[in-house]
Formats: C-alpha cells, structure tokens, sequence
C-alpha cells in the first residue's frame, strides 16, 4: 500500500500553505461558482453548498495519490493547491491549482505553487512535475511559467469537460531545472497563442 501523504504547513512570501478546515466552505463554495473558475476547470455547473461540504471533508483526511493544500491569506481562505501522483510509475506528478476570485491577479497562487514545487522535489523527491490546463487559461500559463515551466505544447482534443474533447496544454518541469522564467512573458504570450490559433 502506498504511503499517506501528509499535508505539511509550508510558509511563503505572500501566502501560508495548510490542511482545509471546515470553516473554508463558505469560500470554496464562492470559488467554485465562479464563472471562471466553471470555465477553466470540470466543477459541476450546479455546484452547490452540499458539495462544497463534501469536498472540504474529503481534504481532512490524508491519502496516499494526492497532497491538497488550502492557501491562506491573512487568515483567509484564497485557494487550493495540489500535487497527484502519476498512475504510472514515472518518478513525479501532476500540479493542479485554482484560486479564489479575490485574490487573482496578486501573486498568490504564483507564491503557492513555488511552495509546492519545493515540496515535490525536496521533500517528495519527485524528478518531474507536470501541469495541464485548458488552452486559453492564461492565469495558469502564467503562473507556472513565473515557476520556471518551459513553453508549454498545445494539443488539440486534449482534455475532458463534460462530456467533450476540449484543447489544452502541458508543460513539465524536472528536478535540476532553475525554477524561474525561461523567455520573456511576452514571448510565451505570443508562441501560445499562435500554436493555439494554428
């Protein structure tokens, strides 16, 4: 049987990485009936507070694929965090966050994810993290590209949103590789939107 993974307090810059609580529900319910946060990610379109419940209780109690970090900002709620393990033996897995509406466009989930990505690395001593999100989610491409991601690939009929094939992309990054931008925004900007328009 696989080891638990636990769910270590991790301090950053801006942000302090902890287990969910109860008494998050009330903003993950805000987060998840986001009209972005809807369309850049499978959260049901009737999400509701019962939900919301479920999916906090489901984050109390450690498993053995998967680490779920709440962020918190000056003593609120601002997001989750997460790392899964591949299901393949492949040394590393799959990054996975999204924010709370308030604190977009601040650098938190940028703080965050640098966080964990230490945390893979240094501590899980995963070789490679990988993250996938919906092509045009710019919010995502910028943050791990703040990480020191290479330019992620489009690939068309990438991912499954309800019952479609929508596009996507992926970028991955290594243990060893300098965790800071690779090119210029703008540069990244401008060869992911020309792959994606191709």
């Amino acid at each position: 049987m696989s080891e638990l993974l636990a769910v270590p307090v991790l301090d950053g810059t801006l942000v302090t990485l902890r287990p969910h609580r109860v008494e998050d529900v009330d903003a993950v319910l805000e987060r998840c009936v986001d009209p972005d946060s809807r369309r850049f990610t499978t959260i049901p379109l009737d999400y509701t507070r019962q939900m919301a419940e479920e999916y906090v209780a489901g984050q109390l109690e450690p498993v053995a694929h998967q680490v779920s970090w709440a962020i918190e900002v000056r003593g609120s709620y601002a997001g989750t965090v997460d790392l899964r393990v591949l299901p393949i033996d492949a040394g590393g897995g799959s990054l996975g966050f999204v924010t709370h509406p308030a604190y977009r466009g601040r650098g938190v989930m940028s703080d965050a994810v640098r966080l964990v990505v230490a945390h893979a690395f240094d501590t899980l001593g995963w070789q490679l993290v990988q993250w996938r999100a919906h092509a045009g989610n710019w919010g995502s491409a910028k943050t791990v590209w703040r990480n020191g991601f290479p330019v992620p690939t489009f690939v068309p009929d990438f991912l499954v949103e309800r019952g479609r094939m929508v596009d996507g992309w992926i970028s991955t990054l290594h243990t060893g590789q300098r965790r800071e931008p690779v090119a210029a925004w703008e540069q990244v900007y401008a060869a992911l939107a020309a792959a994606s328009a191709s």
